[in-house]
C-alpha cells in the first residue's frame, strides 16, 4: 500500500519517472505484527483513508522496485558520509541494512526520524509511539548499532499545542493558493482521517523541515538513549538517560518555530514559486 501511495504522489507531481521507489520490508523483524481492527486504523487501511481515486489515472505499479534494503547500502557504500536518512516509518529497513551489511554503519550522514517518546506518551499502546512500537527491535538496532548523530522529533513534540494545527487553518488556509494536484490527493484522505475533529498534526512535516531548515528548530536537548524491549506495559519505549543530559548521540527536537513552520507549509501548498516567496 504505501508504494501505491507514493507511486500516486509522485504522478501528480509528474515525478513517477524520476524519483525511483524501492519496496523494503512488510513485516517488524522478529515478532508477529500485532492484530489491529481496521476501524481502529487512523489512516484506514490502505494508508489513503481508504478514499476512491478511481476518478484518477491510477499509478504506475510497474515502475515500483523491490530490495530495497540492498539499495539503500549500495547508495550509502557508492556516497560515503553523504546520504541523510530520513525515517518517516518503523526503522525496519534500516536496521536490516545496518545488520546484513555492517560497514556501513560508520558511512551513513546523519538519520533523522520522525517516533519515539521522550516522556512516555504514547499513541498506540500506553507508553510506545506507532513507529517504535511496530518495530521495537528494529529500533532498538538503529539506536544502538549506528554511531552517527541521530535527530528524533518524537510524539510529544508533535503534539505541542503550537505546533497542531487546526481544521480551519488545514482545508482552508491551505488550500486557499493556486491549484495544487498533490492537495487534491491528501485533501480527502486527511478530511476522513479527521472527521471526527482531530485536530492536524503533520509529523512527517516537521522531522523533513528539520533537516532541510535545521534553523526552525527552537528548542533540543542530546541524550544517550535505546528502546525498551522487554517491558509488560513498556514495549516500544523510547528510553533516554536524563542524568547523561547533554551527551550521546541523539538530539531530540522540544520545539519549531511555528510561524515559520506555517509559512513553509503554505509555501509548498502554492507550488516551486511559493515556496521562494513563502520559504527560507
Amino acid at each position: 500500500m504505501v508504494g501505491r501511495n507514493v507511486m500516486r504522489i509522485l504522478a501528480a507531481m509528474g515525478k513517477e519517472n524520476e524519483v525511483p521507489v524501492f519496496l523494503g520490508s512488510n513485516e517488524r523483524l522478529i515478532t508477529p505484527e500485532p492484530t489491529v481492527n481496521p476501524d481502529d486504523m487512523f489512516f484506514g487501511v490502505d494508508g489513503f483513508s481508504d478514499v476512491d481515486y478511481s476518478h484518477l489515472p491510477p499509478p504506475n505499479m510497474a515502475l515500483l522496485k523491490t530490495g530495497a534494503v540492498h539499495e539503500i547500502a549500495r547508495l550509502i557504500l557508492k556516497y560515503p558520509s553523504e546520504i541523510s536518512f530520513i525515517s518517516l516509518g518503523p526503522l525496519t529497513n534500516l536496521a536490516l541494512v545496518l545488520k546484513a551489511y555492517p560497514e556501513t554503519r560508520q558511512l551513513i550522514k546523519e538519520v533523522l526520524i520522525m517516533g519515539g517518546n521522550r516522556h512516555g506518551v504514547g499513541n498506540t499502546e500506553s507508553a510506545a509511539e506507532f513507529n517504535f512500537y511496530h518495530d521495537p527491535e528494529g529500533a532498538n538496532i538503529v539506536l544502538n548499532n549506528y554511531p552517527g548523530p541521530i535527530t528524533i522529533l518524537p510524539w510529544e513534540t508533535a503534539n505541542r499545542e503550537n505546533l497542531v494545527m487546526n481544521q480551519t487553518w488545514r482545508f482552508e488556509t491551505i488550500t486557499s493558493g493556486p491549484p495544487n494536484p498533490v492537495l487534491e490527493i491528501l485533501n480527502p484522505a486527511e478530511r476522513k482521517a479527521l472527521e471526527a475533529g482531530a485536530n492536524w498534526l503533520p509529523c512527517d512535516l516537521l522531522v523533513a523541515m528539520a533537516f532541510t531548515h535545521p534553523e526552525l528548530v527552537t528548542e533540543r536537548k542530546q541524550y544517550p538513549g535505546s528502546v525498551e524491549l522487554a517491558g509488560l506495559l513498556t514495549r516500544g519505549q523510547l528510553v533516554l538517560n536524563h542524568r547523561s543530559e547533554g551527551t550521546g548521540h541523539i538530539t531530540i527536537v522540544d520545539n519549531m518555530d511555528h510561524f515559520a513552520v506555517q509559512r513553509l507549509i503554505m509555501g509548498l501548498a502554492a507550488g516551486c514559486e511559493g515556496c521562494a516567496r513563502f520559504g527560507k
